[in-house]
């Protein structure tokens, strides 16, 4: 295991599922949003939120997020590299919504504004900590100090 690489990207990934949860459900709190992210994962396969399948969603999500992300250091290159992954973790979840709120015809998922800014900085503060994870642990970048 200390070789695979993959495989601790994916470990690594899975830290940011608790903080995107919390982060949701304060704002789910506050009138922010109507969803949290785990009850707007769980609506990819369901009409009705619901938590237990919205965790094994986020799973399997953050495993995917977390391959394309390290593989995706071969094609970018590391500079900026949590910058890199905030991008992209933005843009899996908007596609998300698109697809499954809009194509799919779940009104549930379709957010006013607040909400869309709400998931949107969820994924952004997220994708950006698990770049900040990846480099540290799997790249070995330091930062340097000029």
């Amino acid at each position: 295991m200390k070789k695979d690489r993959t495989f601790q990207a994916v470990l690594l990934g899975f830290p940011i599922i608790p903080v995107i949860e919390i982060y949701t459900q304060i704002m789910k709190q506050l009138d922010f949003t109507s969803l949290s992210a785990l009850e707007a994962i769980s609506l990819m396969w369901l009409k009705k939120p619901n938590i237990p399948l919205g965790i094994l969603g986020a799973l399997g999500l953050i495993s995917w997020f977390s391959i394309l992300s390290y593989h995706s250091s071969k094609i970018w290159g590391m500079d900026y590299f949590p910058l890199k992954t905030m991008l992209l973790g933005m843009t899996a979840e908007s596609v998300m919504f698109i697809i499954f709120g809009v194509l799919g015809q779940n009104e549930l998922l379709v957010h006013d504004v607040s909400g869309n800014f709400v998931h949107a900085t969820a994924s952004a503060i997220s994708s950006l900590a698990a770049g900040f994870l990846m480099r540290k642990y799997l790249f070995n970048v330091e930062q340097r100090k000029d």
